[in-house]
């Protein structure tokens, strides 16, 4: 009876001795588990997960069943197998592989999956004002979900591809090969530094960040990585929404220019100057090349107020001529004048963009000084003020209206 029992535990603890199907010449069922090589976390908490590992095995027709965890998707698995072609699949609750193996040895097996809501990722940004520039240290902040600790594995995370992602699109994710952003040329730092480009969210923003070495991610926890450190070259500018805020305050901002290859993903950020806290921010997806805008806050440095300086109205009674004959009207001309003052409580020059809103019939009639760019709604100045300078922008704008005094029309 010992001698018995002692057989049946070893047929059960051995997977590769499964029943023979003599009938179809296909051997042994062989149940195999690979161990994890690499993983690809994706903004939308999509895991793409990469197994590998080696099997002896004999040429002819084998079945393997591939164990997989619970959250794999099923129709997303692929195995690859060398020396190999595959009969078929049979979807049961871990898949099983019909493979004709043509030539027998060691032989390499890939697998590959998809986890959806499996993994998440978001990085974390300190940012530390320097004189001209800042310092950018970013870290990744991951959290395991797939129902096993991953050990000793490759961490791949994709940023820059939308969050609400089409499952079309995550699914053919794992397939899309590394793309890195190409790194445009550094802007020149004239007076500003250029607008962020925005991202598209089609996959051309795509790009993998690969950490360094292999780590251990255990299941529920949350766990860091260093992702980049940069020190950047920044512009302050301060911005004043003059219709708005006609007594300001104006705010702070900065525009640090990523000079990586990479881009800087969507993620909060700590600000620190002369190494004391600030505030807390959210830095902008910011790809390669281009700014990222960071509002520092409210600031006392530069005093702003608008006023209303002239306001005229003129009428005038019109006769005028058409095919029906004549008919008269009152033309009415307003014209408003605006004054806008600046003052600078700072020691060193500083950047300053202002924006005004006016009708959009409205004309102007005379600007000092020109303002940078023009619509039909709005103005905008990007002036350089001196040390403790005082200044002022006057503009009017004029809007003529046409009423009919003649009842027929």
């Amino acid at each position: 009876m010992k001698l018995f029992a002692t057989i049946l535990m070893l047929l059960l603890c051995a997977p590769a001795l499964a029943v023979s199907d003599e009938a179809s010449g296909v051997e042994a069922t062989t149940a195999i588990t690979l161990p994890v090589d690499s993983v690809t976390i994706y903004p939308d908490g999509l895991m793409a997960v990469k197994r590998t590992g080696n099997l002896d095995v004999t040429d002819g027709v084998h079945k393997f069943v591939i164990n997989v965890p619970e959250k794999a998707e099923q129709s997303s698995v692929l195995l690859t197998v060398s020396n190999a072609t595959q009969e078929r699949v049979v979807y049961d609750a871990n898949p099983v592989y019909t493979l004709n193996i043509t030539a027998p040895g060691s032989q390499s097996f890939d697998l590959s999956y998809l986890m959806y809501d499996a993994a998440a990722w978001k990085p974390v940004y300190d940012l530390h004002l320097l004189n001209g520039s800042v310092l950018v240290k970013a870290n990744a902040v991951l959290s395991n979900r797939g129902g096993e600790d991953l050990k000793n594995v490759r961490l791949k995370l994709v940023a820059g591809l939308p969050l609400a992602v089409q499952p079309y699109l995550a699914k053919a994710a794992p397939q899309i090969n590394q793309r890195y952003a190409e790194a445009a040329p550094l802007a020149e730092f004239m007076d500003y530094a250029a607008a962020p480009a925005p991202s598209s969210g089609e996959l051309e923003t795509l790009y993998i960040f690969e950490l360094e070495g292999r780590k251990d991610l255990v299941m529920d926890k949350e766990i860091g990585f260093p992702l980049f450190e940069e020190v950047a070259p920044l512009v302050r500018v301060y911005t004043w929404d003059a219709y708005n805020q006609e007594e300001g305050p104006v705010k702070e901002e900065i525009r640090a220019n990523n000079t990586l290859t990479n881009p800087w993903p969507t993620g909060n950020a700590l600000l620190y100057r002369n190494d004391e806290y600030v505030s807390t921010i959210e830095m902008p997806y910011t790809p390669s090349g281009t700014n990222a805008s960071i509002v520092v806050g409210p600031s006392a440095d530069l005093k702003v107020e608008r006023k209303l300086f002239d306001y005229n109205k003129t009428e005038n009674i019109k006769v005028i001529g058409s095919g029906l004959g004549n008919h008269t009207v009152k033309e009415t001309i307003e014209a408003w004048t605006y004054n806008l003052k600046i003052k600078s409580n700072l020691d060193r020059a500083a950047m300053l963009e202002i924006t005004d809103s006016k009708p959009q019939e409205a004309v102007i009639i005379s600007v000092t000084p020109k303002p940078a760019e023009s619509t039909a709604t709005s103005l905008k100045w990007k002036l350089v003020i001196a040390p403790r300078q005082k200044m002022a922008i006057n503009y009017t704008y004029q809007m003529t209206t046409t009423e009919s005094l003649d009842s027929a029309y």
